[in-house]
């Protein structure tokens, strides 16, 4: 990738030279005379540079010719694609569009996440070279000494705030989405280290409830918190009233809605719009290692990005996406296209790198990095995103296609949450 525009400049600078020394000999003169005179040792030395430069030009040609015609190959990419996972939709898509192999990466599918993958990266294992699920796990590695880079994100928000039906909109303020009066006074529930209570904990402490409130909230026993082990007996605390409001996934909320009667007070995307939720990320070493194969990579995501973003106005579109992703995780179809289609989950392969920067903020204030001994509020996260290698695959689709709306929109997404 990198190699073709590098031989692409050369040959620029070789026609130009070229072109200059021909203007030279030539300047003045409209017909050539044969004469019986010797050639001069100078106009010798002259013709033997023209001819040297025209020579490396041919040369030039055929190598950028024989390269463009021949197959991009940036190498193998080891990527953590979790059996049965539907997040990792866009990756998904580009695997079996063949995007991957168009843009010249072969992919190998790994089934492995959480610790284990991020010891693998860090080790410098060939098992794997990208984890594409989670963020609070990455933090933790982060904090334990792990060489992380976070290069692009899965998916953002994905979370939501619940009530009984019919008793949502006592928790509600026009002005402010949720009444935060309400909130801190009401009891809540939610597994531990749940993200849309994150959320909700930063957007509280932002409008003005002071950090010793909070933490009377979450003190165990005294607080008015209750934690749950799954998102089932959170979502069944709210329809008994052992809890008034529940933080729960926002496939949960969606899927257990009739079943136990919850109303969603507010989206926690809301609250906090294009949170980070699962993150690309691989190892230093690693990106310096394969850098043009993850480059490769995310134009192969973008495209399958944009084609996921079609089936949103296009039924053919929608139900090709939806038949491919049921067919490659084993879900049923109708599940799927809800998951994908119904407002679940959001899609984002932007880095957000200013959503990574607050979100570990908050997570750290939530306490749920208590025990990580870094403090995320004074540590420079930047050092640990390497989102450029998005941007240049962006670039690279939006010079191949400028007319492109979607990819036009993508720099505009990049420049606001760069």
């Amino acid at each position: 990738m990198k190699n073709l525009e590098l031989r692409k400049r050369l040959l620029t600078v070789v026609l130009t030279g070229a072109v200059a020394l021909s203007g030279l000999a030539g300047c003045g003169n409209t017909t050539v005379v044969a004469t019986d005179e010797p050639v001069s040792e100078t106009a010798q030395v002259e013709e033997n540079e023209v001819a040297a430069a025209e020579t490396a030009e041919n040369k030039e040609e055929a190598a950028v010719e024989t390269e463009s015609n021949e197959p991009k190959d940036y190498g193998t990419l080891y990527v953590a694609f979790p059996t049965g996972n539907i997040r990792i939709t866009i990756d998904i898509l580009a695997k079996q569009l063949g995007y991957f192999d168009e843009e010249g990466v072969k992919v190998e599918p790994v089934n492995l996440a959480g610790p284990n993958a991020l010891t693998a990266i860090d080790s410098g294992s060939d098992e794997l070279d990208l984890l594409t699920v989670g963020f609070v796990p990455d933090l933790q590695a982060l904090a334990s000494g792990y060489d992380l880079a976070f290069i692009a994100g899965t998916a953002v928000e994905g979370g939501a705030v619940i009530a009984k039906k019919g008793n949502a909109d006592q928790f509600k303020d026009a002005s402010k989405i949720i009444n935060v009066d309400a909130f801190t006074n009401a009891k809540l529930g939610f597994v531990r280290n749940e993200a849309s209570w994150v959320v909700t904990r930063q957007y509280l402490l932002d409008n003005g409830v002071d950090a010793a409130t909070i933490e009377a909230i979450e003190s165990e026993g005294s607080g008015n918190i209750t934690y749950y082990a799954d998102e089932t007996e959170t979502a069944q605390a709210v329809q008994k009233g052992a809890i008034e409001i529940g933080f729960l996934p926002l496939e949960y909320a969606l899927l257990y809605a009739d079943s136990y009667d919850l109303e969603i007070i507010t989206a926690a995307g809301d609250l906090l719009p294009n949170y980070v939720c699962c993150r690309e990320v691989t190892s230093h070493s690693k990106l310096n290692e394969k850098r043009d194969a993850f480059e490769a990579y995310e134009k192969a995501r973008i495209r399958a990005w944009e084609y996921y973003k079609k089936g949103e106005t296009d039924d053919t579109v929608k139900a090709d996406v939806v038949k491919i992703v049921s067919d490659y995780s084993g879900k049923e179809s109708d599940y799927v296209e809800t998951y994908l289609y119904g407002g679940v989950t959001k899609f984002s392969c932007d880095p957000n790198a200013s959503g990574i920067k607050s979100y570990s903020k908050a997570v750290y204030n939530s306490g749920a990095l208590a025990d990580a001994g870094l403090d995320f509020n004074t540590y420079d996260i930047s050092q640990n995103i390497s989102d450029d290698v998005y941007k240049n695959a962006l670039d690279e689709l939006v010079k191949e296609q400028p007319d492109n709306e979607f990819y036009a929109s993508l720099e505009k997404l990049y420049d606001e949450y760069k």
